[in-house]
């Protein structure tokens, strides 16, 4: 399966979320992002997206 990394239009938080989605539900605000607008960080398995949304909200928070 194919996970996709957005970042939050409301909180700008990065959270995974699944490729093909139409909406995903941010599970820091509970913003939902429609995901054929949102900013796409990263794409791939769910490892790798992981990751990528480690880093990213790791360096938000510094």
């Amino acid at each position: 399966m194919k996970y996709v990394a957005v970042v939050c239009p409301r909180c700008g938080m990065a959270s995974a979320a699944r490729a093909g989605a139409k909406s995903h539900v941010c599970p820091f605000c509970g913003a939902r992002i429609d995901l054929e607008k949102a900013a796409v960080i990263a794409s791939g398995s769910a490892q790798e997206v992981r990751k990528a949304v480690a880093r990213y909200n790791s360096s938000r928070t510094r």
